[in-house]
């Protein structure tokens, strides 16, 4: 019975983590889609592998890349305040190497970017020449990218198809390298968010482990909710609504005191005393300020629950279903 608890107590945590997971992950994105970070990142990486910011702008004005651009939901092109399109926050290995070859490639001449099929073997040694003296650093990397070029107009399809493969490869490298730091950005991005929804709406993971542990009525029936929604396929069928429908200890609980005088927000006896519709409403489901210990153990199960929101909702929605898998099922009578 012990174990069977003890398992118990874990789906349920779990499932808890699960879903302030899925409310962080929608706050984020959000987030992030208004401040454009994703499309930020994608253009420092790229500036960092052309080196110059005019490059980057012919980039970014290529056909093939003006189509991935942020659209509305009429399929149009969203544009800023200042009219400029919006940045896309992804591009396609494929697409990046072959825009990327042709910028690289007429970085050294005149004019304006045409596509490599058009130009001779001599246009693009001159234009590659030139490079080396408008813009060093790229040209030195664009040596090991771009392979000899022959006379032979017969090899240039092959010469190209390899040069788009290597720069290919190499726009692979910098976005892994690129990820990774996004990658920590966003983890602590969703710890404070994860923070913040965990305080205002009270989700105390050490308080709530103790309450599944303390009531198996309320332990069994989160418990048939995880496994039903374990069902689903993945972690953002999961809507943080779901919430509502749970029995888990969460929200701020207040009992009314029998004195009127008290602030908007105010501490009576080392409590918390809130004014709502003219009565004095002390929070009881935050220890007495004077109560040192206590406060700790609140503050300690916030930044569990905070924490539990960084790793991401598929990874506790992976863990959930394991959990899930462990348990045996009831039988049916």
């Amino acid at each position: 019975m012990q174990l069977d608890a003890i398992l118990e107590v874990a789906i349920g945590l779990v499932f808890v983590w699960l879903v302030i997971s899925v409310a962080t992950m929608e706050v984020q994105n959000r987030i992030s889609i208004l401040l454009g970070w994703r499309a930020e990142q994608l253009e420092k990486s790229i500036l960092s592998m052309l080196k110059d910011e005019t490059l980057v702008r012919k980039f970014y004005e290529h056909p093939l890349v003006i189509e991935l651009a942020q659209k509305d939901k009429n399929g149009n092109l969203i544009k800023d305040k200042k009219g400029a399109i919006r940045r896309p926050t992804y591009i396609p290995n494929a697409t990046f190497a072959t825009v990327a070859c042709e910028v690289i490639i007429n970085a050294g001449k005149e004019g304006q970017t045409v596509p490599l099929d058009t130009m001779s073997i001599s246009e693009m040694k001159a234009s590659i020449k030139s490079l080396a003296e408008k813009n060093p650093n790229l040209e030195r990397v664009n040596h090991y990218l771009m392979p000899k070029m022959e006379k032979a107009a017969d090899d240039l399809d092959a010469k190209l198809a390899e040069y788009r493969k290597n720069t290919e490869a190499w726009f692979g490298d910098v976005m892994s390298q690129a990820s990774n730091w996004y990658k920590i950005r966003a983890q602590w991005m969703a710890f404070w968010i994860g923070l913040a929804i965990a305080v205002s709406i009270n989700i105390d993971t050490i308080n709530i482990a103790q309450k599944l542990w303390q009531e198996p009525t309320a332990r069994a029936i989160i418990v048939a909710q995880a496994q039903a929604e374990a069902q689903n396929k993945d972690a953002t069928s999961i809507s943080f609504a779901t919430a509502k429908s749970l029995n888990f200890p969460a929200g701020w609980t207040t009992t009314a005191l029998d004195t009127k005088a008290c602030r908007l927000i105010d501490i009576i006896d080392y409590q918390i005393v809130i004014r709502s519709a003219g009565d004095c409403l002390a929070v009881t489901s935050l220890p007495s300020l004077n109560n040192g210990w206590g406060m700790f153990v609140k503050l300690f199960g916030y930044l569990l629950s905070a924490a539990a929101a960084a790793q991401g909702a598929p990874f506790w929605f992976d863990i959930l279903r394991k959990l899930v898998g462990v348990k045996p099922q009831p039988e049916a009578k």
